[in-house]
């Protein structure tokens, strides 16, 4: 048993006290730098309207899932091991996801999308499944989360496996069934 009755790698309440931000999370927190210095160069390069819209949808989605991430972190405790593991699987699939940025929209975009959705569902079933059965209305938060990620991650993925046009449009409708 654990002496934490959130979950055994869920951060511990400490009252009167903020949780103290770990290098780990740091050095992902630069891992989206990163993505974000690739976004701008990729606006650039590509500065057409159609550029524009395109630049817009993958800043979205980097945000995105910098803020499910950080999110997540807040709730697990990245001091230990697991938790530590999947900070740093997620900053490996950020740097696959910040190097296809620049040709997300050529010949890149399957690579784009994979590390995307992988990330995305990923993390959220890492949740679902370091939440203690005894903390249902959390455990079923972390359940409709991966859900959604994965419905989502089925148009991130058709939207890499598609051409043109119909890859921003399939890319779209995934990052609007997020952010719904």
């Amino acid at each position: 048993m654990t002496d934490n009755a959130r979950g055994a790698l869920y951060r511990p309440i400490v009252p009167h006290q903020h949780s103290r931000v770990t290098y780990a999370e740091l050095f992902f927190d630069l891992v989206f730098v990163f993505a974000v210095t690739q976004i701008s160069h990729t606006l650039l390069t590509h500065f057409t309207p159609l550029g524009v819209v395109q630049v817009t949808l993958l800043f979205l989605a980097v945000w995105w899932v910098w803020v499910y991430t950080s999110w997540i972190t807040n709730w697990l405790n990245p001091e230990k091991t697991p938790v530590r593991l999947l900070l740093f699987a997620m900053m490996l699939g950020g740097l696959v996801l910040s190097t296809s940025i620049p040709a997300a929209f050529d010949g890149r975009g399957l690579w784009f999308a994979i590390a995307y959705a992988a990330m995305q569902v990923g993390k959220t079933v890492f949740l679902w499944v370091s939440t203690p059965r005894s903390r249902s209305p959390a455990r079923m938060n972390a359940i409709r989360i991966t859900a959604w990620l994965s419905m989502s991650a089925i148009f991130w993925i058709a939207g890499g496996l598609a051409q043109g046009e119909l890859r921003l449009v399939l890319w779209a409708i995934a990052l609007v069934i997020e952010y719904i």
